[in-house]
């Protein structure tokens, strides 16, 4: 895989329902590949709006995987543009963000001569059991697709997303662990002492489906507002289901306490962000599901870094992260009426008695990364 002295290697970042500038596929996997001024990347990725010539620059250049996540069609031809970005950048290393790449990714190695790397972001299958909407003949289709495009010839590396993936996929080797922690830098703040506060302003951000308790979430605030009605809710992200969506804007109405920004395909980053900053907690209301209680929630080390304190779902790995700075409690919105009384309590103590340094940051991995991919040059 020799270069030139002076000529960039390039690199293919590849996801097909993940946003163009997805959080980890570029700003995690790009942006630490960017600044060693060694790589000309490609990124391949979502986006609502037509790609214009003018974006790309000379390090950096952009495909369109798809405009509408919720179209079959396009996704289909999805791998057509998946082609078209192989044929144009000619890669010498590909880093697959999707299981739906894999196979054109195998087909076209021998003939650009790259090497693969599957960037294990889930454990699809598991997630099979979050989507109500399945039903079992679908999910078994679903199920023997993903083992065909994960089973294929020629990944030479993987990249596991969370810690619990080693004992639930430990055919995926080599591997490096790279963890969802933050890209954001850490945002300096002293103790927070709440006490005599009479209103919160509460957050619930990402995607929001059953097994991520967002209806739990709103029942909690609804209690809240007994306690502290001064109290306001923002609700910011995408609904893939729609009868859910429904669902919420239902529970929510004639309610001016909640406001609320969801569309059926994934919000920029940046806004989510702006959300955070102006939080007083956020929630992450998730079901004890087991596709979710072993893995470190993105949201977690973001909110570390932002400092915002986090009301959490009960799970002794979530609270022994939190308990490290004060960063959050764990509370049963199962039981909303409980959980507010929990909060009451809780708030006595003041949050971040500890604060937050550079182990949640992706900033943290980044030496293990470059080191990794400087081996394949």
């Amino acid at each position: 895989m020799g270069q030139s002295p002076t000529a960039k290697i390039p690199v293919l970042i590849a996801s097909s329902l993940k946003p163009l500038r997805d959080t980890r596929a570029w700003e995690k996997l790009g942006l630490s590949l960017r600044e060693t001024n060694k790589y000309a990347l490609n990124i391949i990725g979502f986006s609502s709006k037509f790609i214009q010539k003018n974006q790309s620059t000379e390090d950096v250049r952009w495909f369109s995987s798809l405009r509408n996540t919720q179209s079959t069609w396009q996704r289909f031809f999805s791998q057509f543009r998946f082609m078209r970005a192989i044929w144009i950048s000619k890669p010498k290393i590909l880093i697959c963000c999707t299981y739906e790449y894999l196979p054109i990714a195998s087909i076209f190695k021998p003939i650009f001569g790259y090497k693969l790397i599957y960037d294990v972001q889930e454990n699809y299958i598991k997630n099979l059991d979050l989507n109500p909407n399945l039903t079992s003949s679908k999910k078994k289709r679903a199920k023997e697709f993903i083992q065909l495009c994960e089973g294929i010839k020629g990944i030479d590396f993987y990249f596991l997303a969370e810690k619990c993936y080693q004992k639930e996929m430990p055919e995926k080797q080599p591997f490096l662990l790279l963890e969802n922690k933050s890209a954001l830098e850490i945002l300096p703040k002293s103790v927070l002492n709440y006490q005599g506060k009479s209103g919160f302003r509460f957050l619930i951000s990402g995607t929001l489906s059953p097994a991520f308790g967002t209806l739990e979430g709103i029942q909690f605030f609804l209690e809240i507002l007994k306690f502290f009605p001064e109290s306001s809710l923002k609700i910011i992200g995408h609904t893939p289901l729609k009868k859910y969506r429904e669902a919420i804007q239902n529970l929510i109405k004639n309610k001016p306490q909640i406001s609320i920004n969801v569309s059926e395909n994934p919000i920029a980053q940046a806004l989510i962000l702006e959300e955070f900053k102006r939080a007083d907690f956020c929630l992450l209301t998730y079901q004890n599901h087991e596709a979710i209680k072993d893995k470190m929630p993105t949201k977690l080390f973001d909110a570390m870094a932002l400092g915002v304190p986090v009301l959490i779902s009960k799970n002794p790995l979530w609270e022994e992260f939190l308990a490290s700075y004060r960063g959050g409690i764990s509370l049963d919105f199962q039981k909303p009426d409980e959980a507010a009384e929990e909060f009451q309590s809780a708030i006595q103590a003041p949050f971040f008695t500890s604060l937050p340094g550079a182990e949640v940051l992706w900033d943290s991995q980044k030496s293990e990364l470059l080191s990794f991919l400087s081996q394949l040059d």
